[in-house]
């Protein structure tokens, strides 16, 4: 009997260190900023948009797991250092400085900068922008691209929502970000106008600089998406 039981016990003590293990697979956590479509915003309680399809169909391939962590844009790089996070998506654009704080992915594309207006304002052309006020994102290199207007005041806010409200308001003359963004932003506010557009940088996902294998997984199977056309499909989708 003593034997049985001990049988007994070595089989529930396997099943039970299976189940374990199974139940501690690691969950990737994603940060991003859900203010900024049509790269990500909430849709239904849910984060959706370009962004999030690139992160869903590259775990699918990639066979882990993931969970989404919603944060301000300026937080995103800190969690990474910090590893609150294990990656960052957020139309994040490549820049030498931030290269100095994170790895980054291949890139998966390059999208212009736009200058949005309040079609009351005086700003009609590129040839009015000078000593002018704009709006940018907190942290964001839009504040690096305002800044070559001559004359630019640059306002930062902490989300693009809070430089829009200001804008439409008249706190800004303006405001600087993502060309495929202001066309969102432009087809749900009419009182807005697209003045001109700037060349912008790659954006990529972001990476700890400890997980260089995490974010070489993740380039190889972002690359196999731009080669087999799914990154184009979205582009097309979300009309970026």
């Amino acid at each position: 009997m003593k034997k049985i039981f001990l049988m007994f016990a070595m089989i529930f003590m396997f099943a039970a260190c299976g189940g374990n293990k199974e139940a501690t697979q690691k969950v990737y956590v994603v940060g991003t900023n859900a203010e900024y479509p049509p790269f990500e915003y909430v849709e239904n309680g849910e984060i959706a948009g370009f962004d999030a399809e690139i992160i869903k169909e590259a775990a699918k391939r990639m066979g882990i797991e993931y969970k989404w962590l919603n944060t301000n844009f300026d937080g995103l790089i800190p969690a990474l250092q910090t590893k609150k996070v294990d990656i960052v998506i957020a139309g994040m654009s490549v820049t030498p400085e931030r290269e100095k704080a994170v790895n980054f992915s291949v890139p998966y594309l390059t999208s212009n900068v736009a200058i949005v207006t309040n079609s009351k304002n005086p700003i009609k052309d590129m040839n009015d922008l000078s000593g002018k006020s704009y709006g940018v994102e907190l942290g964001t290199t839009k504040e690096a691209s305002a800044r070559k207007i001559d004359g630019a005041e640059v306002v930062p806010f902490s989300s693009t929502t809070g430089a829009l409200v200001a804008l439409k308001s008249g706190k800004i003359d303006g405001m600087v970000l993502d060309e495929s963004v202001s066309s969102k932003y432009i087809e749900k506010n009419p009182e807005l106008v697209l003045v001109g557009v700037m060349e912008g940088e790659p954006k990529a996902a972001a990476f700890n600089k400890d997980d260089k294998e995490l974010m070489e997984n993740f380039s190889k199977v972002l690359e196999e998406m731009i080669t087999d056309g799914t990154v184009a499909e979205l582009r097309e989708k979300y009309k970026i």
